[in-house]
């Protein structure tokens, strides 16, 4: 037993030796790190006063390095040195776009009239052509509105009749009253007017001027007698006067009829005018709610009964009904929507572009964009932009462009996100360098600037936009300065050796 006590003490004894070990190692681990990165940051802060910021004076701020590479081992390191160049920069940018209805080509069908639905002839994703019956109300407003007009074309044409026969008593009142002021003979008058309309002017007229003619031939007769004494003078006077009297007579009632005849064909005229407009009103009030020409046409209360209050809803245009909301006997009005038709062979394309592609823009009028979706990998879709924006979002910091889309195949979905390309961007006199030349670490990007000989400097730069193959340089190079195109990575390993080892 006291054995067995012992071996367990000097058990305990040795963990609890290993357990010191291990933390003193730890702190002297820990102490040895820190201390490097101090000697680190203080060799970095040294070179940065010593060397201060070359190139640029726009360069951000950087920590300048100078390594030394021999020339000798250029080739074998890759080492390919080139002039910082301005030109064209040819830019590609892909966004994410949303497919959505051609507003262009979209309906939402609204009844102008209250009433109740009779007949609905689609279903929700039928497809229509223009002018497809779609549904029939039954309309109280539309009912009384066809009447209407059906009375008062009933008038019209009554009226239309009547002036027809005014107008030609007119003409032949005119008529009659020229020969009777020209003496014609009762037997030319009767002969020339025998078979046209003159009405009750006829008889007042005729009437008038046989009298007057009577009197006017007894007058005629009798003077040459009275000069042979055959005649007592009295009857030659009161002759004289008959005929005065009938001739003062028939002039009153010439010019009294010449008036009565020209104020019935005016008011005639203008009573076909009244209510021809009344019908006109009529029709453009039904035209306005919808009804056709071809149903304004055919009104026949005997024949249509209750169906002339039936009120069609046709199809505005081609399309697909994306939208229903109306059923059978259901009572509608002009304060709801029932139905939505969409021409969906082609399509809205839009896109949120950048504060940063926004110089690109003024490009993008009416050019052909080409767009990806998941669901087609293979296939290539083309729009044609309409709309490239005017105002920013605050929120988002982009502006909306809009394309539109050939669908004739039914492909593209609204609501379908898509990869939009914009190809053929470019801007000219760009400072770029090549993708190869550009290094990073720490965060920060850089390119080696060759000072000469075998010294190469670190300079960091700010980028802009980059392509498949160059990068904008925004600020930190000038134009023809010589960098390091290719091979920079040698001289990366040999500038992180130098840091390691200071």
């Amino acid at each position: 037993m006291h054995l067995s006590w012992s071996r367990g003490l000097r058990t305990q004894t040795a963990v609890l030796i290993l357990s010191s070990l291990a933390v003193i190692i730890a702190l002297g681990g820990w102490w040895i790190l820190s201390r490097s990165r101090q000697e680190s940051q203080s060799t970095l802060s040294t070179l940065t006063e010593q060397g201060g910021t070359q190139g640029d004076p726009s360069v951000p701020p950087s920590d300048p390095v100078t390594i030394e590479f021999p020339r000798a081992s250029w080739q074998s390191a890759s080492i390919e040195l080139q002039p910082v160049q301005r030109g064209t920069f040819a830019q590609s940018v892909e966004l994410t776009g949303k497919i959505s209805l051609n507003e262009d080509h979209l309906a939402h069908i609204v009844p102008l009239v209250e009433g109740r639905v009779e007949q609905v002839k689609v279903q929700f994703g039928d497809k229509v052509k223009k002018g497809d019956l779609l549904i029939v109300v039954q309309s109280k407003e539309v009912g009384q509105a066809m009447l209407q007009l059906f009375q008062e074309r009933l008038q019209r044409d009554f009226a239309v009749t009547k002036d027809q026969w005014t107008q030609a008593v007119s003409t032949n009142t005119q008529a009659l009253i020229k020969l009777i002021r020209n003496g014609a003979e009762i037997e030319d008058i009767e002969k020339q007017l025998e078979d046209r309309p003159i009405g009750e002017y006829r008889d007042k007229l005729m009437t008038a001027y046989i009298s007057h003619y009577k009197a006017r031939k007894l007058f005629e007769r009798l003077v040459p007698l009275s000069k042979d004494g055959n005649v007592a003078g009295i009857q030659v006077v009161v002759a004289e006067a008959e005929h005065n009297a009938s001739r003062a007579t028939l002039q009153s009632l010439v010019e009294q009829i010449q008036q009565d005849a020209k104020q019935a064909s005016s008011m005639s005229t203008q009573s076909v005018k009244e209510l021809q407009t009344r019908v006109s009103v009529g029709e453009t009030n039904l035209k306005i709610l919808g009804v056709e020409d071809a149903a304004l046409a055919t009104i026949d209360p005997v024949r249509q009964g209750e169906a002339i209050s039936h009120y069609p809803i046709n199809a505005p245009l081609d399309g697909t009904i994306i939208s229903k909301d109306v059923v059978l006997l259901e009572r509608i009005g002009p304060e709801k929507q029932i139905l939505s038709i969409a021409d969906l062979s082609t399509v809205w394309v839009s896109a949120d572009v950048y504060e940063e592609h926004l110089p690109l823009l003024k490009q993008l009028d009416n050019q052909i964009i080409h767009l990806h979706s998941d669901a087609w990998p293979q296939k290539t879709f083309e729009a044609q932009i309409f709309y490239t924006g005017d105002v920013i979002n605050e929120a988002t910091r982009t502006i909306s462009m809009r394309a539109v889309a050939d669908n004739k195949d039914g492909l593209l979905k609204p609501g379908m996100f898509v990869h939009v390309d914009f190809p053929n961007l470019s801007r000219a006199q760009v400072l770029q360098v090549p993708l190869t030349a550009l290094q990073e670490h720490e965060g920060k990007d850089f390119v080696f600037v060759h000072l000469g000989g075998d010294r190469f400097e670190r300079r960091d730069v700010t980028l802009g936009p980059r392509n498949t193959q160059a990068v904008e340089i925004q600020a930190g190079l000038k134009s023809d300065e010589m960098i390091v195109a290719s091979g920079g990575f040698a001289l990366k390993s040999r500038m992180l050796a130098a840091l390691l080892n200071q």
